[in-house]
């Protein structure tokens, strides 16, 4: 299964589960946002994360991702960032994890599953994550 055939199935999911769902989703997406993407752009998302000081250009504001595509949320660029990672020059000499890969490997080595149910498992956290930051937009 691809993650844009896990991505469609999880939204229909959401849609079917009602306002409860998304918000158990977003904090779901809190949680691995403060896990694996504070550490860079800071607990609130504004880019001064414990490490920022490291990058050539500090990691960007990610509460002002829909101030910066015209006031609209950039949902699927979003999502496809966290899956694929980025190669900009934002990300100074290295490029962000390609955190698709990562959450793929996780759902394998941690839960012993099969490689089709690691894919949706890891396409569900990467679209929680992209809900809260959605849900953090100034």
């Amino acid at each position: 299964m691809t993650f844009r055939h896990a991505l469609a199935t999880a939204i229909l999911a959401l849609a079917a589960g009602g306002a409860q769902a998304q918000d158990s989703v977003i904090v779901l997406g809190k949680s691995s946002f403060g896990a694996r993407c504070a550490l860079c752009h800071g607990d609130d998302g504004k880019g001064g994360g414990e490490i920022a000081e490291l990058f050539r250009v500090p990691p960007s504001d990610l509460t002002k991702l829909s101030e910066r595509n015209g006031g609209a949320f950039p949902f699927a660029r979003v999502y496809g960032i966290i899956v694929d990672g980025m190669d900009e020059a934002g990300h100074g000499d290295s490029t962000m994890p390609i955190w698709g890969d990562y959450f793929i490997a996780d759902a394998l080595e941690d839960r012993g599953v099969k490689m089709s149910d690691a894919v949706e498992i890891a396409a569900g956290r990467v679209l929680s994550l992209t809900y809260y930051l959605e849900s953090i937009q100034r």
